[in-house]
């Protein structure tokens, strides 16, 4: 069963991989490549700019008011939610142990994957993941001249450091202990805990919101956002991050309250790198046409460049 198992997980990860070519396969470019890597800072700090905006803007009070109250409500189910999710994990027998093993060390670096159904599950929401499907489309889009594909890339990785800043920043205030450190119902909350408590004993203060959710969620925003004629993206990315909700449930790194925060997250920084690159494309298409005075002897006129 072990080995099965381990078989799903590679073919969930070559599935991940293969993702990127099938999706830019009818999609050969009409944007231009997006900046160096070089930019990357310039343009994350724009992306808090824009953040910034978003959320203190009229139009956004409706939904961060629903993301407020099912917040709250879904604490008030918080301990009942987790208890099904452990019993309903136990029925399938899915494993409440995180199996991800490190097989290879790079530096400082850990190479790890998963062992089992759990931690496969588990694995949906890692770094490696989503790192692994940038790197897909940005290999498929500089091997292809795929500038769609390289532009989804390097948005899921400018995408990546911003939701990572903003829940990671959000942990380090709200403090709230995670299900398997918890000592009260539905976590205790420490809002500005010390620091240096923090990084001693990170469990019993990094719950809220969901890290893995929120960038799991930003890398379907971009995804389905550049490719909204893959009819088969968005019904498949929220059952992968269902699955991973529910795991993390199971495991006990995660109350069912820190989702929405999370969610509303990766929708924002995901959608503001997409519309970054269509704001590029659309600025270096402009810069294509242009006009400019003829002055010649005995001559006056304007005249009209286009660059095809």
């Amino acid at each position: 069963m072990k080995v099965s198992w381990y078989r799903l997980f590679y073919v969930y990860c070559m599935l991940s991989v293969c993702s990127s070519p099938a999706l830019a396969a009818d999609n050969i470019a009409a944007q231009d490549l997006y900046p160096q890597f070089s930019d990357t800072f310039d343009y994350v700090y724009g992306d808090y700019e824009q953040a910034y905006g978003r959320v203190f803007h009229e139009d956004a009070v409706p939904y961060w008011w629903l993301v407020g109250v099912s917040t709250v409500a879904l604490i008030a189910l918080d301990e009942q939610l987790l208890t099904a999710s452990e019993s309903l994990g136990r029925d399938l027998g899915i494993a409440s142990e995180d199996k991800t093993t490190t097989f290879y060390n790079i530096g400082q670096f850990e190479i790890r994957f998963p062992t089992d159904l759990g931690s496969s599950l588990y694995f949906i929401g890692d770094g490696w993941t989503h790192s692994i499907i940038a790197a897909a489309f940005l290999g498929v889009g500089a091997w292809n001249d795929d500038d769609k594909a390289y532009n989804t890339g390097f948005q899921i990785i400018e995408g990546m450091i911003t939701t990572t800043i903003a829940t990671q920043t959000i942990k380090h205030i709200t403090g709230r202990e995670s299900p398997f450190r918890a000592t009260e119902p539905a976590g205790r909350w420490d809002f500005f805990p010390n620091q240096q408590t923090y990084m001693e004993n990170i469990p019993a203060y990094d719950a809220f919101p969901s890290g893995h959710l929120a960038v799991g969620s930003m890398v379907l925003t971009v995804i389905h956002k550049n490719y909204p004629e893959k009819t088969w993206v968005l019904p498949t990315g929220v059952t992968l991050l269902s699955l991973l909700s529910f795991q993390m449930m199971n495991n006990g790194v995660h109350w069912a309250s820190d989702y929405p925060l999370a969610i509303a997250l990766g929708y924002t920084f995901g959608s503001i790198a997409y519309e970054r690159g269509q704001n590029m494309q659309d600025d270096t298409i402009s810069s294509h046409m242009s006009w400019a005075p003829i002055v010649e002897e005995g001559q006056l006129g304007l005249g009209f460049h286009y660059i095809f």
